[in-house]
């Protein structure tokens, strides 16, 4: 038993639409589904941009804290031995 070329197109539009649907994209009106996943890029590429500069946050508040503590122990060991 094959499928026909005809009814294998029905078969897949009709699942893309229930899929979509079941998404909540009305697949009546293609503007607004492509609208509406641009959208959704967008807050995406915004979120992966936030976690990438609480993370340059993070490394650089590490080597400040780093080098101040170096420093310090610097300052401390000739202060120390000065006296």
């Amino acid at each position: 038993m094959s499928i026909e070329k005809r009814d294998l197109e029905i078969i897949v539009k009709t699942s893309v639409h229930e899929t979509l649907g079941s998404l909540g994209f009305t697949t009546s009106e293609p503007h607004k589904v492509q609208a509406d996943l641009m959208y959704l890029r967008k807050k995406r590429e915004g979120a992966d941009e936030a976690i990438r500069w609480a993370q340059r946050g993070v490394i650089t508040t590490l080597i400040g804290a780093f080098l101040y503590a170096l420093w310090d122990g610097i300052v401390h060991i000739i202060q120390r031995g000065g006296s």
